[in-house]
């Protein structure tokens, strides 16, 4: 395959390296005059100079042919932009790029990245098992300093199969709802049974929140 890495950094240097060594044929662009010389050096004549988010650049690393563009700079936008010019005026097939803020990635997806990597998640998917579970949840400020939580139950929490009545809230905390998996809400009183993936909907007082939190979301 062809493929074309936009950044010829750290890790595009490493990724270059191995697409090289896997056999596919691999041309860079990179901003840094001194890396690209670097690059040259130790790849030969597979790199030039320029802003690979600039379709005059594209067209020179003969983006038009290629299979994959991999865009690696340290900037989200730049990366952005990259793909989306190989995508719909180069007809790329497939883009990939590496995200530095999580916060991107549905960004990305929506704008039409095929493969979105953010190095925050791989990093914190290879030690997802080290980890203690936390709940997915939102808050939301409301009238009298409280704020409502909405938190859903993790595998692993300790009110799993506990009744509502036998859990020891903080303080000035009121459980409002509980909706299953399925979306239904379960009947409301002492005896309802959490169960996992369960959504508990709260008002608390607002210093009081992060402890509801800490309740769901804790290890047995």
């Amino acid at each position: 395959m062809y493929i074309v890495v936009v950044g010829g950094g750290r890790v595009g240097f490493y990724l270059a390296r191995a697409l090289f060594n896997a056999g596919h044929e691999v041309f860079i662009v990179e901003r840094n005059s001194r890396r690209v010389d670097e690059l040259v050096a130790q790849f030969g004549n597979v790199a030039i100079k320029g802003d690979g988010s600039e379709p005059i650049i594209q067209m020179a690393a003969g983006v038009a042919r290629a299979d994959i563009l991999i865009a690696t700079t340290g900037a989200d936008e730049d990366n952005l932009a990259a793909c989306q010019l190989a995508k719909h005026r180069f007809n790329v097939p497939r883009t990939v790029t590496l995200i530095n803020i999580p916060e991107d990635e549905r960004l990305f997806e929506i704008l039409g990245v095929d493969v979105v990597l953010s190095s925050t998640q791989l990093i914190l998917g290879a030690i997802e098992g080290e980890l203690p579970a936390h709940a997915a949840a939102h808050v939301l400020p409301v009238r009298g300093d409280r704020e409502a939580a909405a938190i859903e139950v993790p595998p692993g929490s300790p009110i799993i199969g506990r009744r509502l009545g036998a859990i020891a809230l903080p303080p000035e905390t009121f459980i409002v709802a509980v909706i299953d998996r399925n979306g239904e809400l379960k009947e409301l009183n002492d005896d309802t049974e959490v169960e996992v993936y369960d959504e508990i909907v709260a008002l608390a007082a607002s210093d009081q929140a992060e402890a509801l939190l800490e309740i769901v979301s804790a290890r047995r």
